[in-house]
């Protein structure tokens, strides 16, 4: 059947719309970066729904029972029955992948703070000259140990300065999400099949990173042909 809908998971429903709605109005006001306002909106949901005066509010009538011993006798008690919490919640989630992504995307800030990614960048251009292709092939094979999420948020800290519709751009999508996966470490896809499944990473290396790495060079190679085809 289903659930019944109560006061208390509208208020719930409507401060968590309102928390995510205020994630954009700080990064444009303030800079905070997204995921860190998303985490400040859990924090904020999570004081909200855990003080007394929203237990009460969101309290789910009086539920009576009793209590004492055959000696002494029964007592009924009148007690009020709450809805489930944010940790309740968070233990029905992987919060391993959680953990991961606020630990790599704060890594990778930190990594910009410190002017390492700007001197990555110059090292890149350097090695490659200006050719994209080489560039994002090296990305992508990076990719397979540092994880794609942060290398892309890290490729956009590095090349901000290129325009929007740079093929660059393209390329960086293209090799970080077929690098990634070269090895299970790559990518929270990967980290999930280990954690899940009991994938072994040295049984990941011997079935999967050959043809993961021959459909990231293939891909690549194709996207090339597409572009002297039709560009």
């Amino acid at each position: 059947a289903p659930s019944e809908v109560t006061r208390g998971k509208v208020a719930v429903l409507l401060l968590g719309v309102a928390c995510i709605l205020m994630v954009p109005m700080l990064k444009m006001t303030t800079g905070l970066p997204p995921y860190l306002g998303m985490l400040l909106a859990l924090g904020i949901l999570w004081f909200v729904t855990d003080t007394v005066a929203f237990q009460n509010f969101a309290s789910i009538g009086p539920q009576i029972g009793v209590v004492g011993t055959p000696t002494s006798g029964a007592v009924p008690v009148v007690h009020q029955r709450t809805e489930g919490n944010v940790v309740d919640a968070l233990h029905q989630m992987d919060l391993t992948g959680l953990l991961f992504f606020a630990g790599v995307l704060l890594a990778v800030g930190a990594l910009d703070t410190a002017g390492v990614l700007e001197d990555y960048a110059r090292f890149l251009v350097t090695l490659c000259g200006n050719s994209p292709v080489l560039i994002c092939a090296l990305l992508g094979v990076s990719s397979a140990i540092v994880d794609n999420v942060p290398l892309v948020q890290a490729a956009i800290n590095m090349f901000h300065s290129s325009p929007t519709d740079d093929p660059l751009w393209q390329l960086v999508a293209l090799a970080a999400g077929t690098g990634g996966s070269i090895l299970s470490v790559g990518s929270i896809a990967g980290v999930t099949l280990m954690t899940m499944e009991g994938v072994g990473y040295l049984w990941y290396c011997r079935r999967i990173t050959l043809w993961a790495t021959l459909g990231f060079a293939a891909g690549i190679g194709v996207y090339q042909l597409e572009r002297l085809l039709f560009a």
